[in-house]
C-alpha cells in the first residue's frame, strides 16, 4: 500500500446503509456524522421504498459528499425486470408507492437510476468490497451475523479483500478471522436488532465505530400514514423491527 493509499484509508469514512425514505432518521444520521467529523460517505444500497419522503431523501443524498454509492433490491427492481420487488403484501404496498412517485419525478431519482446495475463496488487502495447483499446475490442475498461466514471468508481471501461492508439484513454486526472484517452497519431508516435508533458504522484506519442515534419516529411514522401504506410500516419503526 502506498502512502496515498494509506492516507485515502485513512479518511473518517461514514458508512451507511438501508435507509428507505425515512429522512428523519437520515437527517439526525447526518448531523452526527458531522458531529463525528466524517469526511466522506460510503452507502450500501435501500434509500428508497418503505418509507414516506422518497423525494427529501434523495435530494438530501444529492447534497453529500459520496464517494461510493451502490444499489440495493429496492433500487434496482424500478429500473431492472431482472431485480424483483418485495412479495410481501406491505412490500407491495410500498413498492407501488415509490413506483408511482419515481415515475412522476424522474429526474430527482437520474441517481438512483445511474446506479440500479451496480450492487457491488470494489475500493482497490482499502482492499474493501461494498455489497448490498452478498457477493453471490448481491441485491437479494441476505447474510445474518450468527450464520457461518466460512464462505465469506473464503470469498474475501480469493479477491484480495480486507474488508467486506454488507447491508440488507438491517442488523448491524462484525466477524473477523486472520486479520479479514465482514462488516454490517446495520439500517439508517428500518433497524430490525430491537433498537428503534439509526444505525451506522464509521471508520478510520482499521477502527471500526458502530453509532446508534435516536430521531423523530412520530415524524417518520406520519410520513409513512400520509402516504397512504400500511401501518405496520410505520409501526415497526417503533420497535426496532
Amino acid at each position: 500500500m502506498t502512502d496515498t493509499d494509506q492516507k485515502n484509508c485513512a479518511v473518517k469514512t461514514a458508512v451507511l446503509s438501508d435507509i428507505h425514505a425515512n429522512i428523519q432518521a437520515l437527517d439526525a444520521v447526518l448531523k452526527d456524522c458531522r458531529e463525528q467529523g466524517a469526511e466522506r460517505f460510503w452507502m450500501l444500497g435501500d434509500y428508497i421504498d418503505y418509507g414516506g419522503s422518497p423525494l427529501e431523501t434523495m435530494a438530501r443524498l444529492e447534497s453529500l459528499n459520496i464517494e461510493q454509492m451502490i444499489a440495493g433490491n429496492h433500487d434496482a427492481c424500478l429500473y431492472l425486470d431482472t431485480v424483483r420487488s418485495s412479495a410481501t403484501p406491505h412490500g407491495r404496498k410500498a413498492y407501488e408507492f415509490t413506483r408511482s412517485v419515481v415515475r412522476k419525478n424522474k429526474r430527482q431519482f437520474r441517481m438512483l437510476e445511474t446506479i440500479a446495475q451496480k450492487p457491488v463496488a470494489y475500493v482497490p487502495e482499502c482492499r474493501t468490497l461494498l455489497v448490498h447483499g452478498t457477493p453471490e446475490d448481491p441485491y437479494w442475498g441476505k447474510f445474518q451475523m450468527g450464520e457461518d461466514p466460512d464462505d465469506l471468508f473464503r470469498v474475501m481471501e480469493e479477491r484480495d479483500v480486507n474488508v467486506m461492508m454488507m447491508g440488507h439484513s438491517h442488523v448491524s454486526g462484525m466477524l473477523m478471522k486472520s486479520g479479514r472484517k465482514i462488516i454490517n452497519p446495520g439500517s439508517v431508516g428500518q433497524p430490525r436488532d430491537g433498537c428503534p435508533a439509526a444505525s451506522y458504522v464509521i471508520l478510520e484506519k482499521d477502527t471500526v465505530t458502530f453509532r446508534r442515534v435516536s430521531y423523530d419516529i412520530d415524524a417518520a411514522a406520519e410520513a409513512i400514514r400520509q402516504a397512504g401504506l400500511p401501518e405496520y410500516l410505520w409501526k415497526r419503526l417503533y420497535q426496532g423491527k
